[in-house]
């Protein structure tokens, strides 16, 4: 039986319905069946500013995807300014009488990653197995079957706000959508970007929305560090409408465009015209490019800080619509001091054309994602799923939706 996947790409610019059929559950191939998109209103840098105009938004791009995704299990991706991560180690004594690791005691490994001490509207999204450590022996992938008498996890943790998240599921499900799971968007957005060897050699995604740039490093193909930077497509919009004195919606058409970040190749009086007036194009150029330093050397200290600049060979890969601007990963690979090249969503099969472009590689992740994690084989709950969880049970117990 074919098994349909979907996804919502809840951004601060628009918002994405994407469906698609599983082709390959365990390595993650989608055919995309089809696709829904709708202007995005009530939402800021990721968060609900307005329940009402937001779930109006939602409701549209799920019309325009065909409405099927009512009432199916639906991936919804989250970012924002309320995320935070940290690397974090457990370790728990195997008490069973052979010492072969179960599925169990690596759920208790996750219930312990999971008691770090949160704000009281904080709580814990994913918790990503790093790697384990049996009896000293490192580098383990799969622990399960293997025999130990100590077993350590190391784990990436990403929390967000329970509030945040209850409004953004409340927009949702408002709309006759039955969420399975909240997924970090630079998580559904490497899916959909990175190939299993960029993850194993060592890359950063760094995904440039509406309202945020989010940030994720991979080492040995795991998750090791994850950044949301509160600025987006919508601050470049912004900072041209501000120095041109336009309107917002003037200013983004001068960026999409003639936008370029690289304002030393153009000439000091080239012009650019529209509607029937001209505007310097250097004068936009250097607005756009001062914004887009900004940016980079915000995910420049983020690596450093995370100590993780130096240990990635793969370099930088962008992604997201703010990476379309002309000249971004010459800037970005001068700013950050590695390689960058720019990413579409790959492996996409089916009504593909509409989504091989950077702006849609969080919604097609969003369904690479539950390919891969919604395991279409019988099997009891275990290490697979302690990998990229589902916060959706605990959430409903929050919110007191009931399971």
């Amino acid at each position: 039986m074919t098994k349909l996947v979907y996804g919502i790409d809840v951004g601060t610019t628009k918002i994405v319905a994407i469906a698609g059929r599983v082709i390959d559950g365990r390595r993650g191939w989608v055919e995309v069946v089809s696709v829904g998109e709708a202007p995005s209103h009530g939402l800021r840098r990721g968060m609900v500013v307005d329940r009402e105009a937001a779930t109006e938004s939602v409701a549209e791009a799920i019309e325009a995807c065909g409405g099927a995704m009512r009432g199916g299990p639906v991936s919804v991706g989250i970012a924002g300014g309320h995320i935070s991560s940290y690397n974090t180690e457990v370790t728990l004594l195997n008490r069973s009488r052979d010492r072969v690791v179960t599925e169990r005691l690596v759920r208790r490994l996750e219930a312990e990653a999971r008691q770090a001490a949160f704000g009281e509207d904080e709580s814990v999204i994913h918790v990503v197995p790093r790697s384990f450590v049996l009896d000293g022996a490192e580098g383990v992938r799969q622990p399960v079957g293997l025999a130990a008498r100590k077993a350590t996890m190391r784990a990436h943790v990403v929390s967000g706000a329970v509030s945040t998240i209850q409004n953004l599921l409340g927009v949702v499900e408002d709309c006759g959508v039955r969420v399975s799971r909240v997924v970090l968007e630079p998580l559904a957005s490497s899916e959909a970007c990175l190939l299993d060897e960029d993850r194993n050699l060592g890359v950063a995604l760094i995904d440039i929305g509406g309202g945020t740039t989010d940030i994720a490093t991979f080492m040995r193909g795991s998750l090791t560090h994850t950044a949301v930077i509160p600025l987006g497509g919508q601050s470049f919009s912004a900072d041209i409408a501000y120095g041109l004195k336009l309107s917002f919606g003037a200013a983004d058409q001068l960026k999409l465009k003639y936008g370029t970040v690289i304002s030393r190749d153009i000439d000091d009086v080239a012009a650019v015209r529209l509607g029937d007036k001209h505007y310097n194009a250097r004068f936009i150029s250097q607005i756009l490019e001062y914004r887009a330093r900004e940016v980079f050397e915000y995910a420049r200290d983020s690596l450093d800080e995370a100590g993780v600049r130096d240990l990635l060979p793969g370099g930088a890969v962008l992604t997201g619509g703010g990476s379309l601007l002309e000249g971004m990963d010459e800037l970005a690979e001068k700013i950050l001091g590695m390689r960058t090249r720019i990413a579409i969503p790959r492996r996409v099969k089916g009504d593909s054309e509409p989504v091989r472009k950077p702006q849609y590689s969080t919604a097609v992740g969003l369904l690479y994602f539950s390919a891969k994690n919604d395991d279409l084989r019988p099997k009891s709950k275990g290490a697979r799923d302690t990998s990229f969880g589902s916060i959706m049970t605990a959430v409903k117990e929050w919110f007191g939706f009931g399971v």
